[in-house]
C-alpha cells in the first residue's frame, strides 16, 4: 500500500509543479510540494522498516 501512496504523491507533485501560479499562489506551491516530499520520504522510511499503511 506504502508504494501505491508514493506513486499518488508523485503524480500530485507533479501536477502542482506545472501548474503555472505567480506570487502568494506560488509560494505556497512551493510549501506544499516541499510537504508533499516529505511525506514521500517518510512513507519510504515506514517501508523500509515494514511499517504499512492502508486498509
Amino acid at each position: 500500500m506504502n508504494s501505491e501512496l508514493v506513486q499518488n504523491l508523485k503524480k500530485l507533485k507533479t501536477c502542482l509543479v506545472n501548474k503555472d501560479m505567480s506570487g502568494e499562489d506560488w509560494e505556497e506551491k512551493q510549501e506544499m510540494i516541499q510537504k508533499i516530499e516529505e511525506l514521500t520520504v517518510y512513507l519510504n522510511d515506514a517501508t523500509n522498516k515494514g511499517i504499512e499503511f492502508g486498509e
